[in-house]
C-alpha cells in the first residue's frame, strides 16, 4: 500500500462520507496544549482518521496501522 496510502484514506473517506468535523473536546485538547507551552498541528490526512474511526468505519487498530503507513511513506519521499 505505499505510496497509495494517501489515496486510500480519502477513498474510505469517500465510501464512508466521512470528513472530519472538530468536536468541542478537541478545542479543548488544542488549547490545552498551546497553554502548556506545545503546538500540535494535523493535517488532513491525519484528521480523516479521526473521522473514520469516530464514524466507526475502521477500528482504533486500523487507524493507527494507517497513521503508521501514512507517516512512513510522507517522510520517505
Amino acid at each position: 500500500m505505499p505510496g497509495t496510502i494517501r489515496s486510500h484514506i480519502m477513498a474510505l473517506a469517500d465510501r464512508y462520507a466521512v470528513h472530519y468535523e472538530p468536536t468541542p473536546d478537541d478545542a479543548l485538547a488544542e488549547i490545552a496544549t498551546r497553554l502548556s507551552g506545545d503546538e500540535v498541528v494535523t493535517e488532513e490526512m491525519e484528521d480523516l482518521l479521526v473521522a473514520l474511526k469516530r464514524a466507526g468505519a475502521i477500528s482504533g487498530a486500523e487507524m493507527v496501522d494507517l497513521l503508521g503507513l501514512y507517516l512512513t511513506d510522507k517522510y520517505q519521499h
